[in-house]
């Protein structure tokens, strides 16, 4: 079952780093060991959480930690866009610098990441960065491949949209739970910059109850891209950006 984790992270990370086709024999067989050595101590079929605990010192401004009567529920990758607009002159907008995009929600497809997180949360962290940078269209067959592989049930568990009210939506339905919940932003703190390296990850944040069923508090962290362009000169008056994330419930 490890086989087909590793196989599909290991593709996936292919497309990350560019290659037009697979890399040389040598490098592919060096990238897959590291994977697959990465998950040999993995179960997937253990999937407790009640060990796992979110990292919150990464960042220079740690988010608040959960609510002390809080369990965690779910860990989640979600992989979607980050959603901007920029004034409409018909086509393009001016070459203007000085208006910015303005944020208008996120859309994300959620995949259970439970199990990887009870087992190896190095691993975890990696993968956001990975995603991040994979076609969306391919994720769903990818899951399908791991859910296959693990004998799992299917690893899309849940769907992260914006609603007319424009509050964040988790809704778990896809688990078969009736897990759900609108949120309002409880605290914000930039991602953290790779070394030498500027950042246009969006920033992590920790969202708090507003509406909904069995989920009370959710953790965004581990961001991968996301961020709009700096200004709004030459861009669409829709601005789509990928992003990925790992997703923490709590209730």
């Amino acid at each position: 079952m490890k086989l087909f984790l590793a196989l599909s992270l290991l593709l996936t990370a292919v497309n990350v780093e560019g290659y037009s086709g697979l890399p040389h024999p040598l490098s592919l067989a060096s990238s897959f060991s590291q994977i697959y050595h990465q998950l040999d101590n993995i179960n997937l079929g253990n999937c407790s959480l009640e060990k796992v605990f979110l990292p919150l010192d990464t960042t220079n401004s740690p988010l608040p930690a959960p609510s002390t009567d809080m369990t965690l529920k779910y860990v989640a990758l979600g992989r979607g866009t980050q959603n901007y607009t920029c004034p409409w002159n018909g086509s393009l907008i001016s070459n203007s610098t000085t208006v910015t995009p303005k944020a208008t929600g996120a859309a994300a497809t959620l995949f259970d990441a439970s199990c990887i997180a009870s087992s190896s949360l190095a691993l975890l962290h990696e993968v956001p960065a990975i995603i991040s940078a994979t076609p969306i269209g391919s994720l769903a067959f990818m899951a399908a491949l791991v859910a296959q592989g693990t004998r799992s049930t299917n690893l899309i568990i849940g769907e992260h949209y914006f609603n007319a009210g424009g509050d964040p939506v988790f809704d778990m339905g896809l688990s078969g739970s009736n897990f759900w919940i609108a949120t309002n932003k409880i605290a914000s703190t930039p991602a953290p910059k790779l070394k030498s390296q500027s950042s246009n990850d969006v920033p992590w944040l920790k969202l708090g109850y507003k509406n909904g069923n069995g989920i009370r508090e959710v953790y965004r962290v581990v961001t991968s891209q996301g961020d709009p362009p700096v200004t709004c000169a030459g861009q669409n008056a829709t601005i789509q950006v990928d992003y990925a994330a790992e997703y923490w419930f709590y209730g």
